[in-house]
């Protein structure tokens, strides 16, 4: 899906409406088992991101080059559960200025299950952005640094959900939650996942304690209950909030699924 930059439109309704019943049915039984790295139930030894070969439904999110070829890493993303199976969540601070274009200044791609500059499930182009009226205008509180758009691959009028899979969207953890982090650093040209307790900075911020993890990682998932077989977890927060996520790589924040932000997800995922 790389030779062709023809603008992507939007997937119709009917054509998500159509394929969401199959979604369950067609998608899970496809999708490849999570590495241990993600399922294991205690924290990672050492305490620190590794390196794994991804999972279809958390990819890279990237700058689109002036004729809307992938390029330059940006942040982290996740397909979360959508009425059109075809919505993703990263931090509302990758998406400041972004435009729902192809080939355009300030557009992106999302590039799900990326390894190693490998596009195993295509480039998605995003057909509309949304983010909370709590960030935008200069605002930036860190308690929404959460955004979402939904997505659409040239060519193909599957949703992202039945080619990959999504994540259930969830609500704030217990304190000592077993969490997993997965994100994409600038660094290295795999993801990389740490498994950690979940602790509190304040009653909207996450703070969770992984060494390893510089940026790029910010938009990656915080998940819980990873199935073993499908890898399809809990999406309890998607790293950013305070300070944009961490001036420190072994500390990590991530904004609390607050009833507020369960409702832009909710607005967000209901087309």
């Amino acid at each position: 899906m790389t030779g062709s930059h023809i603008p992507v439109p939007p997937i119709s309704l009917l054509v998500a409406k159509f394929f969401a019943p199959l979604l369950a049915a067609s998608t899970i039984s496809a999708l490849p088992a999570p590495p241990v790295l993600l399922t294991a139930n205690r924290p990672s030894t050492p305490l620190a991101g590794a390196p794994f070969g991804g999972m279809p439904q958390i990819g890279e999110l990237v700058w689109q080059n002036p004729d809307g070829s992938p390029g330059a890493k940006l942040c982290s993303a996740v397909a979360v559960d959508s009425a059109g199976g075809d919505l993703i969540a990263t931090a509302a601070h990758c998406l400041g200025g972004v435009v729902s274009r192809i080939g355009a200044p300030m557009t992106v791609a999302y590039i799900p299950g990326s390894d190693k500059g490998s596009r195993p499930y295509g480039v998605w182009y995003p057909t509309r952005i949304i983010r909370p009226p709590q960030w935008m205008n200069g605002v930036k509180n860190p308690d929404f640094d959460i955004a979402f758009a939904t997505v659409a691959r040239q060519g193909d009028p599957r949703p992202l959900a039945f080619v990959t899979g999504s994540e259930h969207f969830g609500a704030v953890p217990s304190t000592g939650r077993l969490a997993v982090l997965v994100g994409y650093p600038y660094t290295s040209p795999d993801p990389i996942a740490c498994r950690t307790r979940v602790r509190f900075r304040s009653p909207t911020q996450l703070e969770l304690d992984c060494a390893g993890f510089p940026g790029g990682i910010s938009g990656g998932p915080v998940l819980t209950d990873i199935d073993p077989d499908t890898g399809i977890g809990t999406v309890v927060g998607v790293m950013g909030g305070y300070q944009d996520g961490g001036t420190r790589s072994d500390i990590t924040y991530a904004a609390a699924l607050t009833p507020a932000i369960r409702q832009l997800y909710r607005e967000a995922a209901q087309y």
